[in-house]
């Protein structure tokens, strides 16, 4: 009779369960740290990612916000600018790992350790905006300062088309008037419109091209000058340029000040506009439902035989236009909704988004040293 073998029990020995298990705790350190090391890249993807993101919400909310004042001036409704202050975007990644030992089994009466791991990771964004009202006597100021002559010569200097610059800023030069009653509220009565001053931004922007109008400074007196220079292929243009603001044909040089009430044939005399002011006179150029006309929710502007004015005539009114709709339009470069309707600028009207490009860079240089006052508006985004 044969005996029976006795049943053996079969484990893995202690030292093969240690090797196993150092191998995957190294392999789970090794995954840990292939993680955290592609993390490297989380920090300049997430700028490449939200910078573009931030600065197109920043600058259409501006836009937008210089549209909606100016079309409130059309309305004759108070206007207010909030600028924004600072923006702070805290990035945060979470990674996460674990460990798991078991038992599992390898055998009829035996089991062996086996161990298991996780590794997950997440990231998330909380941005922070902070809003601060612009405002108190230095932005007052500022807004109600005339535009200061360099830098309207700064702007012409620079590439801007002197028929926009000078459409838009100057109020009258040597006796020539620019729509001065537009520099206000809508008025009911037709503004001056004298043609030779339209003229003579016709003739401008002809010679702006050639050097021909450079603005200087005295030498002697340290005062401003400008020197209109001779040209045989523009002597046309130049000497109407002179005629038409009553210059002496025979002088180069001309003095420069801000009194239009004093100018002679050796001075040129230039009054020009504030910021309110402008965004007053491009206010006037705001198409209007004809329910609010008649509902007298603004003023309608009459030439002196009772026809409607058109603003469209005017130097600034050639530059810029808003446009009202009752559907949010399509194909617009901005578009705000204000009283029921949609007031907004095409994007195809180039000449319309160049003046205000102008209006924006105009503000900065002029209101935008006034420090804020008052409280900031901090936002949380969620």
């Amino acid at each position: 009779m044969k005996k029976a073998l006795p049943n053996r029990t079969h484990h893995c020995p202690q030292s093969l369960i240690k090797r196993l298990n150092s191998t995957r705790a190294v392999a789970l350190l090794l995954t840990a740290t292939t993680a955290l090391t592609a993390c490297d890249s989380f920090g300049p993807d997430a700028i490449r990612g939200t910078h573009p993101l931030y600065n197109d919400a920043i600058v259409g909310s501006m836009n937008e916000q210089f549209v909606q004042n100016i079309v409130r001036l059309h309305y004759r409704d108070p206007i207010f600018f909030l600028d924004v202050a600072s923006v702070t975007a805290s990035l945060k990644m979470e990674v996460s790992g674990g460990l798991d030992q078991s038992e599992v089994g390898v055998g009829l009466n035996g089991g062996a350790d086996f161990l298991k791991y996780s590794l997950g990771g997440a990231y998330s964004t909380s941005p922070t905006i902070a809003y601060a009202p612009l405002q108190g006597e230095g932005f007052v100021k500022s807004m109600l300062s005339p535009i200061p002559l360099e830098v309207i010569f700064a702007m012409t200097g620079s590439g801007w088309s002197a028929r926009r610059v000078f459409g838009l800023c100057v109020e009258r030069v040597n006796g020539l008037e620019n729509a001065t009653s537009a520099s206000g509220p809508t008025p009911s009565s037709a503004p001056n419109q004298s043609q030779k001053f339209i003229k003579l931004l016709q003739l401008v922007e002809e010679v702006s091209g050639e050097q021909l109008i450079i603005p200087s400074v005295n030498p002697d007196t340290k005062e401003p000058q400008l020197h209109i220079k001779s040209s045989p292929e523009f002597s046309k243009q130049i000497r109407e340029i002179k005629d038409l603001l009553g210059l002496d044909q025979n002088l180069e040089f001309y003095r420069i000040n801000s009194d239009f009430t004093k100018y002679s044939a050796d001075t040129l005399s230039i009054r020009t506009r504030s910021l309110t002011s402008i965004f007053f006179y491009l206010s006037h150029h705001v198409d209007t439902p004809q329910e609010h006309k008649v509902a007298g929710l603004v003023t309608v502007t009459h030439n002196k035989n009772g026809s409607v004015f058109d603003w469209g005539s005017t130097p600034a009114g050639k530059l810029f236009h808003i446009r009202q709709s009752e559907e949010q339009p399509a194909g617009a470069f901005i578009a705000i909704p204000y009283r029921d309707h949609w007031f907004y600028i095409a994007d195809n009207d180039l000449e319309s988004k160049s003046t205000f490009m102008l209006l924006m860079q105009l503000f900065r240089l002029q209101a935008g040293t006034a420090k804020s006052v008052g409280p900031t508006l901090t936002i949380p985004v969620r």
